[in-house]
């Protein structure tokens, strides 16, 4: 499991996007949905199910079928707000993207149990056929495992983000403004008959 960084790619995710299509209070519930999959340990902890098991850790909240719970509910919210009713789509998809990004992290690191990435449809768990990130006998906390955070997932991460920014800022370039109305078009004068 990512200790310290299971918040970067939501970050990383709203600087690609931008602020345009998904505003800035969603980053901040994309970066707590990216994190929440681990209150999962709380079921265990509460002898709700055992580790391994569909409701503890890696299980349902790690999964396809919770970001796409999650999804529906950010653009249930989104359509009931009038100003971002428009953005609703960007803003699920952000939303479901925060969520994956947790299992994706915990799944390339070479260390613990694998993701119940299918559930609703079945608890089966699944690893990733590759899992660079060399954990295996790293604390859980401390600086060896922040520095290697940093190094495999933290930079990797940051570069995406930068060049996502990038090229949002030339496509944005690219693209002609939208045309300002004049003020008598925005505010036409009541005509009297």
């Amino acid at each position: 499991m990512a200790t310290y960084l299971h918040v970067a790619p939501a970050l990383a995710l709203a600087v690609v996007i931008g602020p345009q299509r998904v505003p800035w209070p969603w980053w901040l519930v994309g970066a707590l949905v990216a994190v929440a999959p681990d209150a999962d340990m709380l079921l265990v902890r509460w002898h709700i199910d055992v580790y391994g098991g569909t409701y503890g850790h890696r299980g349902f909240t790690h999964s396809l079928g919770m970001a796409a719970l999650l999804a529906c509910a950010a653009w249930l919210v989104a359509r009931a707000r009038p100003k971002q009713r428009a953005r609703s789509g960007w803003i699920a998809a952000y939303i479901s993207l925060c969520l994956l990004s947790h299992p994706l992290l915990d799944g390339v690191i070479n260390r613990g149990i694998c993701s119940a990435w299918l559930w609703p449809l079945h608890g089966e768990r699944l690893c990733l056929p590759w899992r660079p990130v060399p954990m295996a006998g790293v604390p859980l906390f401390g600086a060896e495992r922040l520095g290697r955070e940093l190094l495999w997932l933290g930079t990797p991460l940051l570069c995406v983000s930068a060049l996502g920014w990038g090229l949002r800022r030339l496509i944005m370039a690219g693209c002609p403004a939208e045309p300002k109305r004049r003020e008598t078009e925005r505010h036409p004068r009541h005509r009297h008959p």
